[in-house]
């Protein structure tokens, strides 16, 4: 009986030594500190400029981005998009989707052969540069305006 009751004031007295005046209350997130800036980029076709790397090929597009500061890119975060519209199966319109780069969009050419365009992006501080990349590396392919969607946050 002793040995209970020497544990039950053990328990009560580490329940009740640790109170004490309340500190000032911590963050909780919605004081202004995170912030974040949404940039949308649309890069037409002709503006895709090919580049050849030891025989093979792809294509960039870089542009300037001056809110991506040298802080934003070293401790931030920067998310990319590619905006596509997909038509789903029973859907009168096509639906409006944001894929995570880097993505891949699959297709076919007239004849039937089948063919991917690889959409990623690069970033430096100032700059975005997005490239596409095709399965056969053929040059003579011009690829489609695009829309791409940027989030920065930090």
């Amino acid at each position: 009986m002793n040995r209970l009751l020497m544990w039950m004031f053990i328990v009560m007295l580490m329940f009740s030594a640790c109170q004490g005046p309340m500190g000032p209350a911590g963050k909780n997130g919605l004081d202004g500190t995170a912030q974040w800036l949404v940039a949308t980029f649309q890069v037409s076709s002709e503006h895709w400029r090919v580049v050849e790397e030891d025989d093979w090929y792809f294509f960039e597009s870089e542009i300037e981005f001056p809110e991506l500061t040298e802080f934003v890119f070293m401790e931030g975060a920067v998310l990319c998009y590619l905006i596509q519209h997909v038509q789903y199966a029973g859907e009168r319109n096509p639906t409006r989707v944001h894929s995570l780069l880097p993505h891949t969009v699959y297709g076919e050419y007239d004849d039937g052969w089948p063919y991917s365009e690889n959409y990623s992006c690069e970033l430096r501080p100032g700059w975005i540069n997005f490239t596409v990349k095709y399965s056969d590396w053929a040059p003579d392919i011009q690829p489609p305006s695009r829309l791409f969607h940027v989030v920065l946050m930090w």
